[in-house]
């Protein structure tokens, strides 16, 4: 199994005065971590960004749980020595509830603050949801391996009793195993990746369609988890020419922020005109989520899988990455979706 090295390179927190100017960066502004007495807001459609100054730092998107914030940058590498680099300003943390832009703006300001604070606080602290999803890869402590079936209360070989059904054993021939949806349940719903009044900040989790929940299968997670979808099912065509290979437009890709889940098909090759393909979104056989950009501009995503055996960022039998790329097609053409939970 290849060995994933976690580098956490965190810059200094700098006073807004003191930041460089990195306007031309989406994943680089408003990386200061000085608490605001105010932010100023501006929503537009079902996203409300965070401004201080010219500088956005934070986006809320209606009903959904996640928050994408700017904060210190930091790298995740995999291999050893390293072949694959993803160096981020993202972090990623949830709300107590989905966000309601209704919300007053002194407690919003109050919740960003404290979030912030965390964010420049790392190592130290509670880790976000990235740092939450690497804690299980490859040569870490928690490194866990893969089996079909293997959720995350599997993984931690404890009882769960889900919101919607009865109590769940853990199966002990899966204990430190998840599949892609118990990966993702576990960094969302076990973990929890915030604290704020008093309250852990986690995503409920169901076995079904659930109000507010996350629920089992990578399907229903894209079709009935909480959030917005962000890049609808996208159906294989029955005839005629494949426009991008198959792969996301740049459009579905300029869609997407660090944090969101992304869903495949690894059934059908979506560059091909086929009609077998299944037209909706039961087809969905795989979730992972979106990590950043690598050195090379490759859209990275993390998840568990049979052939790396576990949770991974890597190269391992197939790229983790879903834009068209010479490297690797896989992925790309399997791509089906994305949701902001």
């Amino acid at each position: 199994m290849s060995l994933l090295t976690l580098t956490a390179t965190l810059t200094a927190c700098l006073v807004e005065e003191e930041a460089e100017d990195v306007a031309s960066d989406p994943e680089a502004i408003g990386e200061t971590c000085a608490a605001a007495t105010s932010f100023t807001y501006k929503t537009s459609g079902d996203k409300t960004i965070a401004y201080l100054g010219t500088q956005p730092v934070a986006s809320f998107t209606a009903g959904a749980y996640t928050v994408h914030m700017t904060g210190p940058s930091r790298t995740f590498t995999w291999g050893a020595p390293a072949t694959v680099t993803v160096t981020s300003t993202s972090w990623v943390r949830t709300m107590a509830t989905p966000f309601n832009p209704a919300m007053s703006k002194s407690s919003l300001t109050s919740w960003l603050n404290a979030a912030r604070a965390v964010n420049c606080a790392a190592p130290t602290g509670t880790p976000d949801i990235i740092a939450i999803a690497y804690d299980y890869v490859e040569g870490t402590p928690g490194d866990a391996g893969y089996d079909s079936g293997a959720d995350f209360n599997d993984y931690l070989g404890l009882s769960w009793l889900p919101l919607d059904g009865l109590l769940s054993l853990a199966d002990p021939l899966e204990k430190g195993k998840l599949d892609c949806s118990g990966f993702m349940r576990l960094v969302w719903g076990h973990r929890t990746n915030f604290h704020y009044n008093l309250t852990a900040s986690k995503i409920p989790l169901s076995w079904h369609a659930f109000t507010n929940s996350l629920p089992r299968d990578s399907s229903e997670i894209y079709t009935a988890g909480p959030g917005k979808v962000i890049v609808p099912f996208r159906v294989a065509p029955s005839g005629g020419i494949v426009s991008n290979g198959g792969a996301p437009t740049a459009t579905e890709l300029g869609l997407l922020q660090v944090g969101d889940l992304v869903f495949f098909d690894l059934s059908c090759d979506y560059s091909l005109a086929s009609p077998s393909c299944v037209k909706d979104a039961s087809a969905i056989t795989h979730a992972g989520m979106f990590v950043g950009k690598d050195g090379a501009g490759r859209y990275r995503f993390i998840s568990s899988r049979v052939s790396s055996d576990g949770p991974t960022i890597g190269n391992t039998s197939g790229w983790s990455v879903f834009d068209m790329n010479a490297s690797s097609t896989y992925f790309p053409k399997r791509f089906r979706a994305a949701r902001r939970l």
